[in-house]
């Protein structure tokens, strides 16, 4: 195990990715029994747009900005999430409850695409929005050296995230060295820190009636699931264009319920917020 995975794991020894943090504050006196995971992927990149079924693109950037569409789809979104009758689909043997989402909690990684989505969402929803520092997509911010190697970069610092983005809640760790500031993730940490957060994520809203919506990134929502239903990483859909056991468009809704010591996938991939014209990967 490296210095990166042993760093996330520490971390979560130590309490900082569990219920001490202002975004995991419980509502006193809610029955904790049923708690929902929305799994949200970011709208779309520059580089999703330019993506041709590898990372080694000319004009790829290490973390890109979202696209003129991606910040349609993000408010598209953001209004879908807060329509009243926007989620019917409730738990059929739970107390009835109103058709919306009803949102609690509002993730994103400090990946600057996911920012810029959930930020959407935390306006519309009325929700504080808090960065974690272990969401990240596989690799973290890297860019290609001239051997065609994965070269690990700082990525921005605290006082970048404060001007920018100064609703954002920030990981206390966060300072002037850049988030990242490591080299590029292995797939082994990649795999190890994903049985970290989900680990992490029981921790944090377990036995609760939260509603959490995390956004997050295509390979992360893809391993997230192969890691909680323990499927495994088949070959052949990993050595093909879409790289993944599950695929997700920008934006797309996914839904894991979670009930006494028992978990269950609700749906995948739901777009029916957006437009066909803006339906993207």
């Amino acid at each position: 195990m490296t210095q990166a995975t042993l760093a996330i794991r520490s971390n979560l020894i130590s309490g900082s990715l569990v219920n001490t943090s202002p975004g995991y504050v419980r509502v006193p006196g809610k029955i904790n029994n049923h708690m929902k995971l929305y799994l949200v992927r970011h709208a779309q990149s520059a580089n999703n747009v330019i993506w041709k079924g590898s990372d080694r693109v000319d004009g790829r950037s290490p973390d890109p900005e979202i696209t003129d569409i991606g910040h349609q789809q993000a408010e598209i979104l953001a209004q879908h999430l807060i329509h009243p009758q926007g989620e019917p689909r409730q738990y059929p043997l739970g107390p009835r409850r109103d058709p919306s989402f009803g949102l609690t909690h509002l993730y994103c990684s400090l990946m600057t695409r996911s920012v810029l989505t959930a930020e959407y969402i935390a306006k519309a929803c009325k929700l504080d929005l808090h960065a974690l520092p272990d969401i990240f997509e596989k690799h973290g911010i890297f860019e290609f050296d001239e051997t065609g190697e994965m070269r690990g970069l700082p990525g921005p610092d605290r006082s970048y995230f404060e001007q920018r983005f100064p609703g954002l809640n920030l990981p206390e760790e966060l300072n002037s060295s850049g988030w990242w500031d490591r080299p590029a993730e292995s797939h082994e940490d990649f795999l190890d820190r994903m049985q970290l957060v989900v680990t992490g994520l029981r921790q944090r809203h377990g036995d609760s009636d939260d509603c959490i919506a995390m956004v997050a990134h295509g390979d992360f929502i893809d391993q997230f699931i192969n890691q909680l239903m323990a499927v495994p990483r088949h070959d052949n859909n990993y050595q093909s264009d879409w790289v993944a056991n599950w695929a997700f468009h920008n934006t797309s809704i996914s839904r894991i319920d979670f009930t006494r010591h028992a978990h269950h996938v609700v749906y995948l991939n739901r777009i029916d917020h957006l437009p066909t014209e803006l339906m993207t990967w």
